[in-house]
């Protein structure tokens, strides 16, 4: 069975995470995802959703070079 998938706007960014976007986050269930846009840093991503870095990096387990992610990467936040 498939959930359905809910991009957020901004204030329901605000909502949810306590941030902005810079990219587009959504959320599918109960997870909240994010998708890389240029000049992203995981810090940054972390820092808008209101989350650890050690969070996104355990939700993303192949993230193995947290100074390495791409334009266009999917990354769980939640």
């Amino acid at each position: 069975m498939s959930e359905e998938k809910k991009v957020l706007n901004e204030q329901e960014v605000e909502n949810v995470t306590g941030g902005g976007a810079g990219g587009t986050f959504w959320q599918e269930g109960s997870a909240i995802y994010y998708r890389v846009v240029s000049k992203d840093t995981l810090s940054e991503i972390a820092w808008r959703a209101q989350v650890p870095l050690s969070q996104i990096l355990s939700l993303n387990p192949s993230i193995k070079n947290p100074d390495v992610i791409s334009v266009g990467q999917v990354i769980r936040v939640r």
